[in-house]
């Protein structure tokens, strides 16, 4: 039988490699820079993230409707934040979304 905890680490890592693929590898230069001045932009941005993390819980029986909208709005909150904020908070906003991240796992 396998530890409910090495399965947690499991899920955790596949959720940590939607956030990068999505946050980074997903997107585009452009969308990086226009999503500083076009909240429609940056709203497509977060459904990209939210839909690729929902995909992963989905995948482990995890998806549910309020953690799609957690994902997706709590995204755009924080990367709407670090876009008007004059002052370099990407380590800050990285930490709150993997707080998401825990979030949903639990």
């Amino acid at each position: 039988m396998v530890d409910k905890s090495l399965i947690m680490i499991n899920e955790l890592f596949w959720l940590i490699f939607g956030h990068c693929l999505a946050d980074y590898s997903l997107q585009p230069a452009w969308v990086a820079k226009m999503k500083r001045t076009d909240n429609y932009i940056l709203l497509v941005h977060a459904i990209v993230w939210g839909g690729t993390l929902s995909i992963i819980l989905n995948y482990f029986a995890m998806f549910s409707v309020w953690k799609l909208i957690f994902l997706i709005g709590g995204h755009f909150l924080l990367d709407y934040i670090k876009c008007h904020t004059k002052k370099d908070i990407w380590k800050i906003d990285q930490i709150l979304h993997f707080s998401q991240l825990l979030i949903v796992l639990i």
